[in-house]
């Protein structure tokens, strides 16, 4: 029998430590890119230029910008298995959370 065997594989439950000791860290970007085995996924912040004066200067700044800089956050490295699971928690998740705003 291989390793992947799963006729006599035991199930043993995972339990999420240490969660309170991890950095909570905002984005509002994200990047996706993939290869062979994996998909990438980096997260960033993007921030809005500081633009000052009248409406006609604050236009005039923004015309002028070449770019709004995204500021990297994490990159992850997800097999395309474990990208599935992914979707389905993220879909689960935007589920809860508009049903939470609808008892608002």
């Amino acid at each position: 029998m291989g390793d992947n065997d799963t006729v006599n594989a035991v199930k043993v439950p995972v339990l999420w430590v240490g969660l309170d000791e991890l950095p909570l860290l905002s984005t509002n970007q994200v990047l996706s890119q993939f290869d062979r085995d994996h998909v990438f996924l980096t997260f960033g912040t993007a921030t809005p230029p500081v633009l000052m004066g009248n409406e006609e200067e604050v236009r005039s700044q923004a015309e002028r910008l070449s770019y709004v800089p995204v500021r990297g956050i994490t990159r992850l490295a997800v097999s395309r298995r474990h990208l599935g699971e992914l979707i389905e928690v993220l879909q689960r998740t935007a589920q809860n959370f508009d049903a939470q705003e609808g008892e608002q």
